[in-house]
């Protein structure tokens, strides 16, 4: 039997219909879109969740250019068989595509979006001229020319319409970028007397003041929201292409890696992932890797002690409840508690339920890693984070601390420790040092219950990870802070510490029977480190 290809980086829809690629189908968002007619909708899905493809899919069907050709590759897919299909190629459509619109300043921003526009008027040989008053207005003006040519309104299809914005954040050009872009979008889609209906796509609900200030006719539908759900695979549809391609028993593992996504009320899976494991049979972390991190890697870097202390929670596979904000204004990313909604809407989070509270209608929602790809990514940034590149080593250390393995643990934490932390950071408080060792211990998360400052027996430990196996060894650490003479006497004090309070009771009330204790003092960046095994 002759399998379909797999359509691997192709994103074009015809490509993938020419080219009788695996296609799950997902045209009644067109009847959807055509059934609520609002004049601009927002539909911000994670990357890679099929967001460029199905705009693709629009193109091709309201495109008025090649109609009878593009009508053929809607043949037997489910908007077929709908009354929509009078409006296949009734409209002229502009559609571009921001996504690669990612540079180091705002002139070459410029530039590169110039060249983008440029393309789309060389389809009916026009000429965009390079002032930036043409630009704002250059999807207004061709608007126009496709009207009185075709003496129809336009369809405009703006696919991942906030990459600009994110770059510009990242790279410290954002006020340049945010002024142009509002006005270059309020042109298009506000009182423009030539547009029929236009659909926008991203990854983030850019709050409405800051980029669609005065634009009453946008109807925007999030991962939140229950509509416009033809975004990822439903489980029917894995279920079938797992089926096609021979590997229905890898099912378990799967979902284990890239289910548990909530969008609405549906659980889906990743498609971008899936694509390549069906076509390599090999489960590793696909989408994660090909994702611009840049807002969730910055954020991160704070260490803020909120963070890295829910981060335990998620790590442990609990949950956390957080109060989630569905417009993100830009400014607000210097803010350490935006990093939730950030991680809910890219895809790094997801959620189980939302409590809405009756005294001041807030949402909170009850956040979770969804899968193990995901648990991968947060793993791998906080080695990276933590180790300054020494990535061999950290593994390393952790798998001697792991085996109980004290004087190598010892020899590569300390080693670790001298290039990781600044002088600058470190200082006369042990809270520093403390969210350090537990950002270190966050990757340790599947296979230990991590808590820090609990009471237990006659007063609170720093951390302690419990193993989830109890056969493995406990461990249970306590940090003091001193100056370069004291610390190998106050280490030894920390270890006796946990001792005389008896830390390790509420463990071996458990059943752990092997528990390692390690006291740790700082100075600066020198540490010394005692231990035992009991």
């Amino acid at each position: 039997m002759v399998r379909k290809k797999l359509p691997v980086g192709i994103d074009d829809f015809k490509e993938i219909i020419e080219s009788d690629c695996y296609f799950a189908d997902k045209s009644l968002l067109i009847d959807e879109l055509l059934s609520k007619r609002s004049k601009v909708t927002l539909l911000p899905r994670p990357r890679r969740f099929g967001k460029t493809l199905n705009m693709s899919m629009l193109n091709y069907f309201f495109n008025i250019e090649d109609k009878d050709s593009n009508r053929k590759l809607f043949e037997g897919l489910a908007i077929s068989y709908t009354d929509k299909m009078i409006y296949q190629g009734e409209y002229p459509v502009i559609y571009i595509s921001l996504k690669d619109i990612k540079v180091a300043d705002w002139e070459l921003c410029l530039n590169k979006l110039y060249l983008l526009l440029q393309n789309e008027y060389d389809k009916y040989g026009l000429n965009l001229e390079r002032r930036r008053e043409s630009q704002e207005n250059a999807l207004l003006d061709l608007s126009k020319f496709l009207y009185e040519k075709c003496n129809k309104k336009v369809v405009i299809l703006i696919d991942e319409y906030d990459t600009p914005l994110v770059t510009a954040h990242s790279e410290g050009y954002y006020n340049e970028a945010i002024f142009f872009f509002r006005n270059f979008l309020s042109a298009a889609l506000k009182g423009n007397p030539y547009l029929e209906f236009a659909v926008l796509t991203g990854i983030l609900r850019v709050a409405k003041e800051s980029i669609f200030s005065g634009l009453n006719n946008l109807a925007v539908s999030t991962i939140l929201d229950n509509e416009f759900n033809h975004f990822g695979l439903t489980e029917e549809e894995v279920e079938e292409l797992l089926k096609y391609y021979e590997l229905e028993y890898e099912l378990e593992d799967v979902k284990k890696w890239y289910n548990g996504y909530r969008f609405g009320k549906e659980l889906v899976y990743n498609p971008w992932s899936l694509i390549n494991f069906a076509s390599k049979n090999e489960l590793n972390p696909y989408w994660v890797n090909t994702s611009d991190n840049s807002l969730i890697r910055e954020l991160l870097a704070k260490n803020d002690s909120k963070v890295t202390d829910d981060l335990k929670i998620v790590f442990s596979g609990n949950e956390i409840e957080e109060v989630i904000t569905e417009n993100i204004i830009f400014s607000d990313l210097e803010d350490v508690d935006t990093v939730w909604s950030l991680m809910l809407f890219s895809g790094y989070l997801t959620y189980d339920k939302v409590e809405i509270s009756e005294i001041t209608g807030a949402k909170t929602y009850f956040l979770k890693i969804p899968n193990y790809e995901v648990q991968s990514f947060f793993k791998n940034t906080f080695i990276k984070e933590y180790s300054h590149g020494k990535t061999a080593m950290y593994f390393k250390m952790i798998e001697d601390l792991y085996r109980g393995e004290m004087d190598r643990f010892e020899f590569k934490f300390k080693e670790l420790y001298l290039s990781a932390v600044s002088y600058h950071d470190a200082g006369d408080s042990e809270k520093y040092y403390h969210h350090f060792i537990l950002g270190l211990l966050l990757t340790l998360g599947d296979k230990y219950v991590i808590t820090s400052n609990r009471e237990s027996g006659y007063g609170r430990y720093d951390i302690a990870l419990e193993p989830k196996n109890k056969k493995n060894y406990g461990l249970i650490f306590e940090f003091k802070v001193g100056n370069e003479n004291s610390i190998e006497e106050k280490a030894k004090k920390a270890l006796t510490q946990i001792d005389e309070k008896r830390y390790d009771i509420s463990m071996k009330n458990n059943g752990v029977s092997k528990i390692i204790k390690i006291g740790m003092a700082f100075s600066g960046k020198d540490v010394a480190i005692s231990s035992e095994i009991d």
